[in-house]
This record gives C-alpha cells, structure tokens and sequence, in this order.
C-alpha cells in the first residue's frame, strides 16, 4: 500500500528547497517549482505571493524540521554527560542532513555571498543554531575553539551526502543508503570528539625534562 501523498504546500516547499539549492536563488523559477511539485502554478502563487515569499517559506520550513528534530533529540538527552550528548546530537543532525542533503546545498548558495537574504537567514535561524551548538561544544569540550569545531563538524557530516552522486561514483557506495549514513556519521563524529578529547588529555600531561 502507497504512503499518502504529502499535502501541497509541503511538496511546493520541498521542490522549492531542491530547486533553490541546485540553481540558486535567481536560477529557479515558481513555474519549475510547480512542475517538481506535480501541482499547477497558479497553486504556488495562491500560497506564495513572490518567489521571495516563497524561498523564505522554504527556509522556515527546512529550518523548522531541524529545530524540532534536534528538540526531540535533545529531550531524550537531558540526563546524558556532555560529551556523549554532543556525540548523539551530531549524530542525529547527520542522520538528518542525509534525509534533506539539500539544505548543505542551500546554504552553499546562499551563504557564500552577503546580502538580505543571508543576513535574514543568519538572524532568525542560522545564529540561533549555531549558538546552541557552540554552547553543547563548549560544555563538552572547552579546551576546544568551538567556532572552527561547529564549522569543521558540520562540513565533514554534510558534504558526503551533498555529493551523494560522486561519492557513489568514487566509492561505489550509495550516501544516502542507512548503512553508510550510520557509517559517515560515527566516522565523522567520532573521529573529531575522539581527537578532541586525545588532544586535551596531551595537554593535561605533565612534560618530562628535556
């Protein structure tokens, strides 16, 4: 039995965030977004009155599914220490990017150049996540710069699967199959608390006389 189709706003905000994040904020068209979404155009501009409308739409959408997974994570988490917190929490956001691997694509565009729309991204989402991130890294690991920490996690879990064809092509694995996103998730994170925390313990080593 087929799973019900996804109502018609969702389908419009999930064909916009994928056509966004392939062509750009001035490469996607409301009428290509419509196509994607199988639903006629008049449909998109009934519910969006401007493909500005719509792009923030999208945004708050894609961004909405990431607060509420990460506060249903973190409820399950409340009693945990911190460092195996932040392993789970980072675990559980690549689990995440590898169901929508087009929101790292999307913010490829949209952050690499100043402008509105990134300064409206930063202000009502990007700060908020990065603050609660930078906090859960410090409370971890506070010998670690948690700004280049938060940065260098999240590029290591995303890009994979914003490759996803030529990681496929590369490595003859599929990304976005569980076995490799479960795989890429633990090898990411792992590797960079683990190495965190042998780096802290180095420097709590008293040096012998040289």
């Amino acid at each position: 039995m087929r799973p019900a189709p996804a109502p018609a706003p969702e389908r419009i905000l999930s064909a916009a965030l994928a056509a966004f994040a392939e062509r750009g904020f001035d490469g996607a068209t409301t009428r290509a977004i419509a196509a994607d979404a199988g639903v006629p155009q008049g449909l998109v501009t009934y519910h969006y009155s401007s493909k500005q409308a719509l792009w923030e739409a999208a945004a708050d959408w894609v961004f909405g599914e990431v607060t509420e997974d990460f506060a249903s994570g973190a409820e399950a988490l409340r009693d945990v220490d911190p460092v195996a917190r932040l392993r789970a929490s980072m675990k559980r956001f690549a689990r995440f990017v590898a169901r929508h691997p087009e929101l790292h694509r999307f913010m490829t565009h949209e952050g690499s150049h100043d402008g509105p729309r990134l300064r409206w991204l930063v202000e009502r989402h990007i700060l908020p996540l990065f603050e609660q991130s930078v906090a859960a890294i410090r409370e971890a690991l506070p010998r670690v710069d948690a700004v280049h920490f938060h940065y260098a996690l999240l590029g290591a879990i995303s890009h994979a699967f914003s490759v996803a064809p030529e990681f496929a092509l590369v490595t003859g694995r599929d990304a976005l199959a569980p076995e490799t996103v479960e795989a890429h998730a633990s090898a990411v994170v792992d590797w960079l608390i683990d190495g965190a925390l042998a780096r802290t313990a180095l420097a709590k080593e008293p040096r012998g006389p040289r």
